[in-house]
């Protein structure tokens, strides 16, 4: 069967697949498979009939047939799916009341004179709609019902169905489990009602002996602390007994993070006894997680980074590979605390991370509070190189399922060098810089998926305050938000959007301004541009540049938005997408503009257009992402063609030749995931 609905679906409807057992020798025995294929189809139409209750896009949304299309070039067809589809609406309807649903289909061969096209028609015989008239619910003694039946689905007026009554006996009854009435039965029974087609429901509940917990006893504690796990228990002596707060309590458990194993069980389960010991039977995991990876960056990247080469500042075709090691202490002196070095190593960037994490601080399991020392060297923006010491401590609130707040302190102190830049900046821009900073950030996801989502919203906030009451050299504000939403247009067209807008004021500060006017220290600017930001330049090479050298000086606002549209192109794996970039990165908040054309080639406040087309391979850690896109209007500049010493040298005799150099048209980028 599986080998004929393959064949089905790849367009030979007519296929037949037969198997002939051969003599077993050495206990080994062959099978032929006899396939005929048969002539290949297209499916091409596909109509319903008789619905009246249901429209047809509600309908259509849940069946498995599709006409051919780009994305299945011979349709999806085979008697298999048309019989799923048909149980399918079947269950639909009978769900909301159409207890004598009929669903039938008709299959049409060479359609309209054309040999081997296909046309299917399904018939759908509503027939008359129930509804339950009256809902009498006797039995219960103990418990108080009242919120449970606000919330059943066979309430007066409503359709009568089966699958309504099996979900009102699952939500009564867990409701007496969670209460500790293990015994609890539920029966129902009907009869006709006062009008045609409907009818009276009774429920009777038979509630059976309440049980409540006696003692708790865990076993199993090697290295973690006792009251660890005591914290986490929802059942204490005297509490109902609850199987519903068993395995919650189960499930923190193993949220811990420490545990290989936790086992849960009832002592004497058949007894008659009223009070029961509850017993958690756990095995510590491993104490130590290693784990490593390789990958690249494939794109065009910014310059050299070799000080002496000040060719290419718009950037060139690059590969960056990296490999990262990450080692975990778990459990750390038995709280439940994690201590982890992270490393990465790249022709970008050298990084070593150590975080100690403490989690559900103060027993409040929506706090996590944690300690981070960094070292850094990077070369990401291609106009200096950053080596970055920072030591960070983060309270992490998760205030909803969808909203969680980060409230965080960093100092660090950043090291810059090969500057590639005007050597009269040098001097100032070259300074340590000596930042403290308090921020707060909050995420709010509401998507479907957070690795491809198809509906719903993200939105983040980042809010950060920087001042020399912190030890900062420059005091300013640091605001970045970004909003995306995704809309379905159609079955297979979804709407994607993202608007990131920042802005980072200066108000105060030791750094004396100069011919360059931001007083903020280049590793503080907003660097953007790629595949993640802005496909219309290549990694960091948007916002203003430097008059000399043309390698980008960064900014202290920065505003961008993307439009995307996502579609099926070949098959369920692989999708196509139209995308729309614009925006920039800006001098100052001030000078946030929407003109699309340069002035001149030194004005960088103006809003690049790009656009372009993206292909995506769906995995199961997330889709492939390959986009290529085109740039409308990228940016002119002046850059230098010669090394860094020859620009020395005509600095002070003031007699440097500028050549005209602009960002490329085309940009490609290669990676994991969705752009936003």
């Amino acid at each position: 069967r599986n080998l004929r609905d393959e064949l089905q679906a790849a367009g030979f409807f007519d296929a037949t697949v037969d198997f002939q057992e051969q003599r077993v020798i050495n206990d080994r025995q062959e099978i032929d498979y006899l396939i005929t294929p048969g002539t290949r189809h297209r499916f091409v139409h596909l109509d319903i009939e008789g619905n009246h209750y249901f429209k047809q896009e509600d309908i259509r949304e849940r069946m498995f047939l599709e006409t051919k299309s780009f994305q299945f070039r011979h349709g999806r067809f085979s008697e298999a799916f048309v019989r799923r589809d048909q149980e399918t609406l079947t269950n639909l309807y009978r769900s909301n009341g159409f207890r004598d649903v009929a669903v039938t289909h008709v299959t049409k061969d060479d359609y309209q004179g054309r040999e081997g096209d296909i046309a299917v028609t399904i018939h759908i015989e509503e027939g008359v709609q129930w509804l339950v008239s009256d809902l009498r619910v006797t039995g219960y003694k103990r418990l108080d019902l009242k919120n449970v039946l606000s919330t059943l689905s066979s309430s007066t007026q409503q359709p009568y169905a089966d699958l309504n009554v099996a979900s009102d006996r699952d939500s009564i009854l867990a409701y007496y489990f969670e209460n500790g009435f293990p015994n609890a039965t539920f029966e129902w029974s009907s009869t006709p009602g006062p009008a045609p087609h409907t009818v009276n429901l009774k429920y009777q509940v038979t509630e059976g002996e309440q049980q409540f917990v006696r003692q708790v006893q865990v076993n199993g504690l090697n290295v973690t602390r006792p009251r660890l796990v005591y914290r986490n228990l929802q059942l204490n002596p005297g509490d109902p007994l609850s199987p519903l707060k068993m395995a919650d309590t189960q499930k923190r458990l193993y949220d811990l993070g420490v545990f290989a194993s936790v086992d849960t069980a009832v002592q004497n389960p058949e007894g008659a006894e009223h009070d029961r010991f509850v017993l958690f039977d756990m095995e510590e995991g491993s104490r130590y997680s290693v784990s490593g990876g390789i990958g690249a960056t494939l794109a065009r990247i910014g310059g050299s980074n070799q000080q002496a080469d000040l060719t290419n500042p718009g950037g060139a075709t690059g590969v960056s590979p990296r490999v990262s090691l990450d080692v975990s202490r778990i459990n750390f002196l038995g709280l439940g605390h994690t201590v982890s070095l992270r490393t990465r190593y790249s022709t970008l960037e050298k990084r070593g991370l150590f975080d100690y994490l403490a989690p559900r601080i103060l027993n409040h399991t929506n706090l996590d509070l944690s300690f981070d020392v960094l070292y850094d060297d990077s070369r990401d923006v291609r106009t200096f190189s950053a080596k970055r010491a920072e030591v960070s401590t983060q309270l992490t609130d998760r205030l909803t399922k969808a909203l969680t707040a980060f409230f965080r302190f960093s100092y660090r102190h950043v090291n810059v060098g090969t500057l590639k830049i005007d050597p009269l900046l040098i001097p100032r821009l070259s300074q340590s810089d000596r930042v403290g900073m308090f921020s707060a950030n909050f995420v709010e996801d509401r998507r479907d998926d957070p690795t491809d989502a198809h509906k719903g919203r993200y939105n983040t906030l980042d809010l950060g305050y920087s001042s020399s009451i912190f030890g900062s050299q420059v005091s300013f504000l640091r605001l970045l938000a970004r909003n995306a939403s995704y809309h379905r247009v159609t079955r297979k067209l979804l709407l994607a959007r993202e608007l990131s807008i920042g802005i980072a004021p200066a108000f105060g500060g030791i750094v004396e301004v100069s011919t360059d006017p931001d007083p903020i220290p280049l590793p503080e600017r907003f660097f953007a541009g790629g595949g993640e930001t802005m496909r219309g330049f290549p990694e960091n090479q948007a916002g203003p540049r430097d008059k000399k050298t043309g390698f980008p000086l960064g900014g202290s606002a920065l505003l961008f938005h993307k439009t995307e549209l996502r579609f099926p192109l070949i098959g369920e794996n692989i999708g196509g997408v139209l995308f729309h970039d614009m925006g920039n990165v800006y001098s100052t908040p001030g000078n946030i503009s929407f003109r699309v054309h340069q002035k001149s080639l030194t004005d960088f406040d103006y809003m690049v257009h790009a656009v372009g087309f993206g292909i995506r391979y769906r995995t199961p850690i997330g889709p492939v992402r390959g986009d290529v896109a085109y740039s409308i209007n990228p940016p002119s500049f002046n850059g230098f063609k010669g090394t860094f010493n020859q620009l020395l040298q005509c600095t002070e005799t003031n007699s440097c030749t500028s050549a005209r150099q602009q960002i490329s048209h085309f940009q490609f980028f290669f990676s994991i995931g969705q752009t936003f």
